[in-house]
């Protein structure tokens, strides 16, 4: 039985009692509880070899209830009743809602999504003298030889393609269950919620994605002409330094990371990788990947302000907007950080390191390339729900927009990704705002307290507001590409 849902016997027992809905606030301690027991999981290696890992069946069947038709009409009802309410609690009962769906579709597809995993970690194709999983395969070193390689990326293909159907049984399983909720499409649900968590409604934040194809075309294309020309450098952003450099820049805003005894850090690891945020913002876990280069860089910087964001975000807020909301706020900390590889003078000082133009060029490519992706994965995902494209109608996009040639698979990856595509479009956008904001107050921010105070207070406030709200709050204006375009060519 739910755990938004209680049994009241007026008796004391029998099977004629009333069913009364539960307070919200005991839903949110079971939502507490599945956060903390997914957060060990994934420490443990769920969904780290293939994005199709359905849930471990204990934790499916223990907290089953939390996204049961009935929990998710109990959510819906209260939030009929939220209109006296205050708006964190209001806000609340909206993420509560959207959770709940999201893990009800999710889960729906579970049967599929066991064949979709079984067949990519199942040690089914040979390849010289030997027999690989798709996922072993797919990760091997780039082989020198030329007709080796390509000789290994046919044989990828042509097991993929044999998965096609599982794929396309995967789209309709998910579009089933959407419709079991009461929408007529995802595009409708995504419509549903699109005023809340884009401030605008969907087709009006598709035709900005599309917008922002047209306007960066030419400075895209220049960029990418540019590097085309470089020869290839050794990466001169080297391994070493991260905890010192991840210590300073912490203590420049005022923290001390050595007494921050809600986050476990661990710096040399040969574990699953990423951050764990079990509970937030009590136990907060990194698992630092050591990966070189300036690719590495980014992810490290990044996932320093996730976890900053976690362990500063406060306790007094409802679970959920501790945790989820609009997760183009964490794309928002995520980016600021990262974006600090384009600073000559932070990489300069901290790094002890400075990038020739060929590797900064190749930041830059890669920059424009991230936030037009993820724009054309909007602009793909809404023309196939909405209008019927076909997968000859997204390949010629892809090759048009980014030069890319890519397979059904492919296609069924970037379809996929739409949601993660929607945060971090926007996230970049606000970050380069609000990179600016602080550049105008504090000058290099990065080194700056008061900077660090800001910071802070902003964090505090976890996922209780949009990326939006997030921006209108610090005076940055609209979520808008002006401020990530301006700064790009002039790296």
């Amino acid at each position: 039985m739910s755990p938004f849902v209680r049994v009241s016997q007026a008796d004391g027992g029998g099977e004629g009692g009333q069913k009364q809905v539960m307070k919200r606030d005991d839903y949110r301690g079971e939502l507490a509880a599945f956060q903390a027991a997914r957060a060990d999981v994934r420490q443990r290696g769920w969904r780290q070899a293939t994005p199709f890992e359905p849930l471990p069946a204990p934790l499916h069947d223990r907290f089953s209830d939390l996204w049961s038709p009935t929990t998710i009409a109990a959510l819906r009802q209260a939030r009929q009743e939220d209109a006296a309410r205050p708006e964190t609690e209001r806000r609340g009962g909206q993420t509560l809602q959207l959770v709940a769906e999201g893990w009800f579709i999710r889960t729906r597809c579970r049967a599929v999504e066991a064949e979709l995993h079984r067949a990519l970690t199942t040690p089914c194709i040979r390849w010289r003298d030997q027999r690989y999983t798709a996922v072993a395969l797919a990760q091997l070193p780039a082989d020198p030889d030329p007709e080796g390689c390509c000789e290994r990326q046919a044989r990828l293909a042509a097991h993929y393609a044999a998965l096609i159907d599982l794929r396309e049984q995967h789209r309709s399983t998910t579009a089933a269950a959407v419709q079991q909720l009461g929408y007529s499409t995802p595009a409708d649900r995504f419509a549903a919620y699109a005023p809340w968590l884009l401030n605008q409604p969907l087709a009006a934040w598709i035709a900005t994605c599309e917008r922002f194809l047209a306007e960066t075309e030419t400075p895209y294309r220049r960029a990418l002409a540019a590097a085309a020309r470089d020869r290839a450098l050794p990466d001169p952003f080297e391994i070493g330094r991260r905890q010192r450099v991840a210590e300073d820049l912490l203590r420049s805003f005022g923290i001390r990371p050595w007494q921050q005894s809600n986050i476990t850090v661990h710096w040399r690891t040969t574990d699953v990788l990423g951050v764990f945020r079990a509970r937030v913002p009590t136990d907060i876990r990194w698992s630092v990947a050591a990966q070189a280069g300036w690719l590495g860089w980014r992810r490290f910087l990044g996932e320093l302000a996730r976890v900053q964001h976690a362990a500063w975000t406060s306790s007094n807020l409802p679970i959920e907007l501790r945790l989820y909301g609009d997760q183009a706020v964490a794309e928002v900390w995520s980016q600021l950080f990262a974006d600090l590889v384009l600073d000559e003078r932070w990489v300069t000082t901290q790094l002890d390191c400075q990038p020739p133009p060929p590797i900064r060029r190749a930041m830059v490519v890669h920059r424009w390339q991230t936030a037009r992706r993820a724009a054309l994965r909007c602009i793909a995902w809404y023309g196939r729900e909405t209008a019927g494209w076909t997968f000859d109608r997204l390949r010629t996009e892809y090759a048009q927009h980014l030069e890319l040639t890519l397979s059904d698979w492919d296609l069924y990856d970037e379809l996929d990704a739409v949601t993660q595509s929607v945060a971090q479009l926007r996230g970049a956008w606000v970050a380069a705002a609000l990179d600016d904001w602080l550049r105008t107050r504090y000058g290099r921010w990065y080194a700056a307290r008061r900077a660090g105070d800001d910071l802070i207070d902003l964090w505090n406030t976890g996922f209780c507001y949009t990326a939006a709200e997030l921006a209108a709050l610090v005076g940055v204006g609209d979520v808008s590409p002006e401020a990530f375009c301006a700064r790009l060519p002039a790296v």
